[in-house]
This record gives C-alpha cells, structure tokens and sequence, in this order.
C-alpha cells in the first residue's frame, strides 16, 4: 500500500518506521528542521535504520491509507488539509476522544485505532522501543473495511488487530492516561513512582475510579491496566510531563478534560488534576 503518516513523533516515527519494511511510507511534518533530519539520518530504532519519504504537510497529497498520529492540540489545524483531500481512507492513532467528534463530518472512510506499544522519542527522527505491545484498529462505519486494512498492515514484527469494540478500548486507554498523565507532570516524576508512594497510589486509584465509572467501565480492569502501564513504563516520562518541561500545551483538554465535560458521575479528582495542570500549563507558557 501507499501509506501516508501524519505527524512523526515518538508513536508516527514507530508505526512508519514498521510499515516502511512492506509499505511504500511517506511521513508528513510541520518543521524543516525535522523533515531534513529525517532525510539525512532516517528513521533510528534502537540500530536499525529505516528509509521513508518526509514532506512538510502543506503538500499533503492522496494515499491508500493516511494515518494520524498527531497530538489532539494540533488537531484543528490539521483538518482544513485533509478536508481538502477526495476521499480515502482514515486511521486515526492518538490520545483521547476529543478527535472522533472533531472528524465525523469529514468525507472519507474512517478509522480509529490505539498504540500499546511502549515507544520513546529521543529526537526528531531517533526512538527507543520500551516495551512491545500491538496496535488495535476497528471502525464506527462497518467492520470489513476495518478487517481488510488490518490484515493488510497486520504482520509478524509488527501487530495490528482488528477490534470490534474498539471505542471502549480507546476509552480504557484514556482513562490509563488521565491517571499516569497528570500525577507524573504535576509531580514531575517517571511513570513507575505513581506504584511505589503510598500517597500517590491511593490517587490514581481514585482516577481510575472515577474515570471508569465515567465511561461504564469495570474498574477492576481498568486499574489492571494502569498498573501494568505503569510498571512496564516504570523508567519514562510521560508526554504531559515532557510538554511541561518543553513549554508547549499538553492534551489535558482531551483526556482529564473530556472527562469532566462527559461524565454524568462526580469526578473531583479528575476535575482537580484537570486545574493543577492547566495552572501548571499556563505558568509555563507565561514563561517561555
């Protein structure tokens, strides 16, 4: 396939690095400066090299498949180029929810997918695989279009299943987020320390609580999930905290915020965690 990645970060890297093996790829940047870095080194994970075309996103142009991975803050200005596309076919791969309501108007097949790979960016075009996982995709548009792109990306290095449920499994995957995210970037700590202090265990116990109940989902589960997260991500640093450090907005908006903003229970804890980061957030902003 000919097979377009929108957005090269740490996860975008990785998915167009695996797909580069059996795929014609073509990632889409904002900066120069990336797309040049990528251009000379290639994409690095771990000693492999792997060779993909790099284009700024004004010159996005049509592909079997596009994949999103960029952040939910980029979003909106994302939209007008791809809106402007005839249309194809859609995955998106990102945090959050707030993105499945931003796209349903749009004219093209979607789908929506997760990363449960452990993947950290180290600079514009080098990643450290942490932790192997898979990438699950499904569809709100009838599932065999969503199995026929999934077998076609499916491959033995390299996962990807077909999930028909696959908004519950996004929405357990965010409330893993709204957990891990905030405490790590409020407390400036790694992804594991949220195991080891008492205090802050018995916290993400709450969020998980509320989150859960927010969604109808088992908390039981969803706190399995948290923990195994944490504990196999125990050494990294999580994009909320790495926003912070680096001055940008982080997707708080989109994960502890889409919370607050759809739960018919009471979520406090959420809603706390949701101001502590966006006062956080906005101090730094002021500063840089």
């Amino acid at each position: 396939m000919d097979i377009g990645v929108i957005g090269l970060g740490s996860v975008g890297l990785f998915i167009a690095s695996q797909l580069s093996k059996r795929h014609r790829v073509t990632g889409y940047v904002r900066r120069t400066e990336q797309q040049n870095e990528i251009v000379r080194q290639g994409i690095l994970l771990d000693d492999h090299k792997y060779e993909i075309d790099v284009k700024i996103i004004s010159e996005l142009k049509m592909h079997d498949l596009l994949i999103i991975c960029v952040k939910q803050t980029q979003m909106d200005s994302l939209l007008p180029y791809i809106q402007n596309l005839d249309s194809t076919h859609i995955l998106f791969i990102q945090n959050g929810l707030g993105h499945v309501e931003k796209v349903n108007g749009l004219n093209h097949v979607l789908f929506f997918g997760v990363c449960q790979h452990g993947v950290t960016k180290i600079n514009d075009y080098q990643i450290r695989l942490n932790g192997l996982g898979q990438i699950r995709i499904g569809s709100d548009q009838g599932s065999k279009s969503a199995e026929i792109i999934q077998q076609q990306l499916d491959d033995e290095s390299f996962p990807v299943y077909y999930d028909q449920d696959i908004f519950s499994t996004i929405q357990e995957k965010l409330v893993v987020n709204s957990v891990i995210n905030p405490l790590t970037a409020l407390f400036e700590i790694p992804n594991g320390e949220i195991l080891k202090n008492s205090y802050l265990k018995s916290m993400a116990k709450q969020l998980t609580s509320e989150a859960a109940k927010a969604f109808s989902l088992n908390e039981e589960r969803c706190w399995e999930l948290v923990h195994t997260v944490a504990e196999n991500t125990q050494e990294n640093y999580s994009s909320m905290l790495v926003d912070l450090q680096q001055h940008r907005l982080t997707e708080i908006d989109y994960i502890n915020g889409y919370i607050v903003k759809h739960s018919k229970h009471d979520v406090l804890l959420q809603h706390f965690m949701y101001q502590c980061i966006k006062a956080k957030e906005m101090n730094r902003l002021q500063r840089s």
